[in-house]
């Protein structure tokens, strides 16, 4: 009977321990994964070092409606720009440029966003916040530091 009992703990044991889930290991998308996983839509942006709010997402009286403009960032290096009414106004390309500290776009010119250099603040798969060269012409504001906050698109 003991003989049962050292078998039955010992099957008890061995299932316990090698029927556990290992937890997987956090995967840690790159920045290109990051930044091709989904469409981007304007969340916010502001002129002139923050001074002035041009866009936040929802909000009554924004001053330029952005809710339109969207960027689709291909693992091919191109890049689709939706422009404030909602038609696709270019088809450009885009590199990571200064160890992907910066994003270079070409024949890109949607409002607010147009070809030149991007200079990421923050990128993941939930936000992809940049400052560039902007303008606004419906604003009266020209080629000013602008700051763009970005979120995946529903």
């Amino acid at each position: 009977m003991s003989y049962l009992k050292i078998t039955l703990l010992a099957l008890i044991v061995f299932c316990t321990t090698f029927s556990c889930k290992k937890d997987d290991p956090l995967v840690v998308k790159t920045k290109t994964e990051n930044i091709t996983s989904t469409i981007w839509q304007v969340q916010s942006a502001s002129a002139s070092g923050g001074l002035v709010v041009v866009y936040t997402r929802d909000q009554a009286n924004n001053g330029y409606d952005l809710s339109k403009v969207r960027l689709s960032f291909k693992t091919d290096g191109k890049v689709t720009a939706i422009d404030t009414n909602g038609n696709t106004s270019s088809n450009g390309t885009w590199k990571f440029t200064n160890n992907e500290t910066s994003i270079e776009i070409t024949d890109v010119n949607i409002a607010g966003i147009s070809s030149g250099t991007l200079t990421v603040i923050q990128l993941t798969d939930k936000n992809f916040d940049f400052s560039s060269k902007a303008s606004f012409p419906q604003l009266g504001i020209s080629n000013v530091d602008a700051t763009v906050k970005m979120t995946p698109a529903p």
